[in-house]
């Protein structure tokens, strides 16, 4: 008797839960910020001058179209625009008057994700993509005397880009959902370097988002 139990009520909850899956569009507003310190920048022959760029704001905006797949698992079209900003800590900045120590780095990196567990109301996800970014590098200026360098900019530079990460979506109905997302974000090229500065640039910004999620 507790067996067919069960099996009524997991009979019921498909039921309940088949018009999750029935949306092949989706877009979603996510914001949050960067969770580990970005590049690491010594300056040899200044004893205590090694810092990290500061975590700072992300978000972005996400589309995805369903192209194979239904219940269980689904193959989806994904194209996100998606930003994190660059911050240098205060002790960077020596002479940095009226000099712009904050940036976005933005990335649009088509894709795909694989979204598990359709219809249920809790549905995970993972993806990848490569596209282009638009990264705010690093940029010192040498002078002359004591000091390896005056000043430290970010100014922009277009590269190739790439994303990949994954995340949950709890469904509160047929079209709208709460998301949780952890997205690591690599650019390529190299930040400018000068005698007396060493740089240990991690490859990938990792950040963490929440948002909601419109199906239609």
């Amino acid at each position: 008797m507790r067996i067919q139990t069960l099996a009524l009520w997991f009979g019921a909850l498909l039921c309940a839960a088949s018009p999750l899956a029935a949306q092949s569009n989706e877009i979603a507003l996510q914001v949050g910020r960067t969770v580990f310190e970005g590049r690491r920048i010594d300056f040899s022959g200044l004893p205590g001058e090694a810092f990290e760029e500061e975590n700072g704001l992300a978000g972005g905006i996400v589309y995805n179209r369903k192209v194979l797949g239904g219940n269980g698992a689904s193959l989806h079209f994904h194209l996100p625009l998606f930003a994190f900003e660059d911050q240098l800590p205060e002790e960077s900045r020596f002479d940095q008057r009226n000099i712009d120590t904050s940036r976005m780095s933005a990335f649009i990196t088509p894709g795909v994700m694989i979204r598990l567990f359709e219809p249920f109301f809790l549905q995970p996800y993972v993806f990848g993509g490569v596209g282009y970014a638009r990264i705010a590098r690093l940029t010192p200026t040498a002078v002359s005397g004591s000091l390896p360098t005056a000043r430290i900019t970010l100014e922009d530079e277009g590269t190739w880009g790439v994303s990949m990460g994954g995340g949950v979506d709890v469904m509160l109905g047929r079209h709208f959902g709460i998301r949780g997302e952890v997205r690591g974000l690599t650019a390529g090229g190299k930040d400018t370097v000068i005698p007396g500065l060493t740089l240990d640039e991690p490859g990938t910004r990792w950040a963490a988002t929440a948002g909601l999620a419109f199906r239609f």
